[in-house]
């Protein structure tokens, strides 16, 4: 009865804040896709690939998506940016220092402010202040 149901949830394996979402990729994908973004010769081939399959990036790829289309400058809105700004706002808290750093000097190098990301992200920095680099 009782006993039994307990033992059958302890057995559960535990879900953590660390693990990855259930619709995330694995990460094989997350590496063709962070080969993708890395090596993207236009803002384009970044957010086609953003619309099609940002729903499952791991924060790495967010934040990387968001430096690539930072390296591109100021360039024409298109609404796949405020699309991966909520991506990225969803994923703030598995956000590393680095991917802070990328996420908001992309965003800022494409003239794009979305207030609540950044709220977010100032939220998230302070948490994880002990892991940023000089």
């Amino acid at each position: 009865g009782e006993r039994r149901n307990r033992e059958e949830k302890m057995a559960r394996p535990r879900r953590s804040s660390s693990t990855t979402p259930h619709d995330e990729a694995p990460k094989a994908q997350q590496i063709t896709w962070g080969k993708h973004i890395s090596t993207a010769r236009g803002p384009e081939a970044i957010l086609a690939l953003l619309e099609n399959h940002g729903h499952r990036f791991d924060a790495r790829n967010l934040a990387t998506a968001a430096h690539r289309l930072g390296k591109f400058g100021r360039m024409q809105r298109d609404r796949r940016f405020q699309l991966l700004a909520d991506m990225c706002r969803r994923r703030t808290s598995d956000f590393h220092p680095q991917a802070i750093a990328n996420t908001v000097w992309g965003f800022a190098k494409m003239d794009f402010v979305d207030r609540q990301l950044f709220d977010a992200l100032a939220v998230e920095a302070p948490r994880r202040i002990g892991e940023f680099k000089s």
